[in-house]
């Protein structure tokens, strides 16, 4: 062998190497339930999360103390406008009733094309509704429904 056929599989030895460690550090990563990517990108560590959790909560606390009132009103409002639910049909091959008002929630429900579903939540700004279907209350796409005929 000459020399450069060696240098040259000496250089493809320790890249394939660097390689397996990659792979290995990052299947790390990402099994590891405590592992949190964007805070980890972002420079924060779980401590300043926990205090910044902390301080948080003690503010909702308090502000929740002072606007009990208020917000019993507004529920009782929220009870009344979600009282008269309106009917709509799926209109997709299959539509996830998801827990919260997001894809990212958890899928509590899916549905098919025809099902009938009750509105009973207004549109927000992504077009995600809250609807009741049988004895299941969710989140879906105001995009993949339709007013019931």
């Amino acid at each position: 062998m000459r020399k450069s056929s060696k240098f040259r599989l000496f250089l493809l030895f320790i890249a394939g190497i660097v390689f397996v460690v990659f792979v290995f550090i990052m299947q790390r990563q990402f099994n590891n339930p405590e592992f949190d990517y964007q805070n980890e990108v972002a420079g924060v560590s779980q401590s300043e999360q926990d205090e910044k959790t902390e301080d948080t909560d003690k503010a909702d606390e308090e502000a929740d103390t002072d606007d009990e009132s208020k917000e019993e009103a507004e529920e009782a409002d929220e009870d009344t406008d979600n009282s008269t639910g309106e009917d709509f049909q799926v209109t997709a091959d299959l539509l996830n009733i998801r827990s919260g008002p997001s894809a990212d929630s958890e899928v509590v429900a899916t549905l098919v094309t025809g099902d009938i579903v009750q509105v009973i939540g207004e549109e927000d700004e992504y077009e995600w509704v809250e609807v009741t279907y049988q004895d299941v209350t969710g989140y879906a796409n105001a995009g993949y429904l339709e007013p019931a005929e």
